[in-house]
């Protein structure tokens, strides 16, 4: 086990962005999260404008950087106050305190418990006990980054291929930023396509290229920004593609995709909010896709595309 310290400041979701750049050479790992707070809640349901990349402007977002060896506070202090004078705002206090020295990878396995959705079942190795009859089970680890299904938007995108299953026999998949693998995985062992999962971060290709072994999937595993990709575009028409991503690069994206499926082909796209739906539908329908299903899991929303014949 290896000891940890968490360095964190508190800011606004606009401005959290620059202060995650400026603790990024410090850590080996960043989040933004919003904080508690006892102001007021004035805001309403923001529309795509108001957000600062996908993040819903809090009155107050922690920024929090994980670092592998005791950090410099000076150092530290002085980036944080060149990024607020960058803002031309007030430096925030840097906050270091010790992470208790815990196995936390054992603590996580200990702790989750087998997710099952539609017709698939997402377990981590701890779990031995076999899944029901007719629930496809895949093996993926709880400790792996980039998702291991429990999230709301990747029991959306299983429930909507669930659905698409019923459908469809799609013999040519994408699972575009695939991070673990799990929705194209999820497909392959439900019907056995010609498989590609791509990933713009390396690590996420890895992690992806493992759970396939583990899983016994043939599956083709590269690293790609986003569409731009030669293999991406030798294996299309695709007649289905999984994008569990964030509402501003499917936006982008919506051209690629609908010169990507084939006629009747279906696409499933989630990592967004129920109210960014029209945010993220609008240039797809000028694309000439059409809402065929939306799954809501709490505030996330999964929606499955269709291109006409």
């Amino acid at each position: 086990m290896t000891q940890t310290w968490k360095i964190a400041v508190t800011a606004s979701a606009i401005s959290s962005p620059t202060y995650e750049a400026a603790l990024e050479p410090f850590s080996i790992a960043l989040s933004i999260y919003e904080a508690d707070t006892d102001l007021p809640k004035t805001r309403g349901l923001p529309e795509p404008a108001n957000w600062a990349g996908d993040l819903w402007l809090a009155e107050a977002c922690i920024v929090e950087g994980i670092a592998a060896s005791a950090p410099n506070r000076i150092a530290i202090e002085q980036a944080v106050a060149i990024a607020a004078a960058s803002l031309d705002e007030h430096p925030p206090e840097v906050t270091i305190t010790e992470v208790p020295d815990i196995d936390w990878q054992a603590e996580v396995l200990a702790n989750l418990q087998p997710i099952e959705v539609g017709r698939f079942r997402v377990r981590g190795r701890h779990i031995k006990s076999p899944a029901r009859p007719g629930i496809i089970d895949l093996e993926i680890e709880a400790g792996a980054a980039f998702g291991s299904g429990e999230h709301e938007t990747t029991r959306a995108c299983l429930e909507a291929l669930t659905a698409v299953l019923k459908r469809q026999n799609p013999r040519r998949v994408l699972d575009l930023g695939c991070g673990t693998g799990v929705l194209g995985l999820a497909a392959a062992k439900a019907v056995k396509p010609n498989l590609l999962m791509t990933d713009i971060d390396g690590r996420a290709v890895e992690v992806a290229r493992l759970a396939a072994e583990i899983n016994h999937v043939r599956a083709k595993v590269r690293q790609a920004n986003g569409w731009q990709n030669a293999e991406i575009t030798a294996q299309k028409p695709y007649d289905l593609v999984l994008a569990n991503i964030l509402a501003r690069p499917l936006r982008a994206m919506a051209g690629d995709l609908a010169r990507a499926l084939k006629p009747g082909g279906r696409a499933i796209l989630s990592g967004f909010l129920y109210w960014q739906e029209s945010f993220v539908m609008a240039p797809h329908r000028a694309h000439g896709l059409k809402l065929e299903r939306r799954t809501r899991r709490g505030d996330w929303l999964a929606l499955t595309l269709r291109r006409g014949r």
